[in-house]
């Protein structure tokens, strides 16, 4: 890709907000294992699945490619450090320090009081340049009831107004 249309192509993309999630699992050891993303999105609601994008040096990559469960953890408004210690500013079992993180019965780690957690099993991984694209069924969700996701763009955490 050339330097410009590199260029043109990131100013795109700090055009597209997104809700700010946390993916969260574990690694075969037991570790609790997170990191910040904004590459989420719904695939399909018959079955219900997400997908993922994670870059391949990111650590949480190659436990993913596992198959392991994950969550995926939707912040809110509220929960801005959070989203600073997984995104670079903790490492390890730093980045839960912030949070009420719990365990689901499969001892996934989940975000207690998120917007939203939701539980997926990886049934696909697919690799394309830097990314690893992660294809989750969904297996269980939580919802908080007051809607107010932290979304992020142009390179700043922003909030959503509805338009009258």
């Amino acid at each position: 890709m050339s330097d410009d249309l590199n260029l043109s192509f990131r100013a795109a993309m700090r055009r597209l907000a997104a809700t700010v999630t946390v993916l969260t699992c574990r690694d075969p050891q037991g570790q609790r294992i997170g990191m910040t993303a904004t590459a989420v999105t719904s695939v399909s609601t018959d079955p219900p699945a997400l997908l993922a994008c994670v870059n391949r040096s990111a650590a949480i990559h190659a436990h993913l490619a596992l198959g392991q469960k994950l969550c995926i953890n939707l912040l809110h408004t509220g929960q801005r450090e959070i989203s600073n210690a997984c995104s670079g500013g903790e490492e390890g079992e730093g980045r839960f320090v912030v949070g009420d993180w719990r365990d689901d019965a499969d001892g996934v780690p989940y975000l207690a009081d998120g917007q939203a957690n939701i539980f997926c099993a990886v049934e696909a991984v697919h690799t394309y340049g830097s990314h690893g694209i992660f294809i989750g069924r969904v297996l269980t969700v939580r919802n908080r009831d007051a809607i107010d996701p932290l979304v992020y763009q142009d390179g700043k955490y922003v909030r959503t107004v509805v338009l009258e």
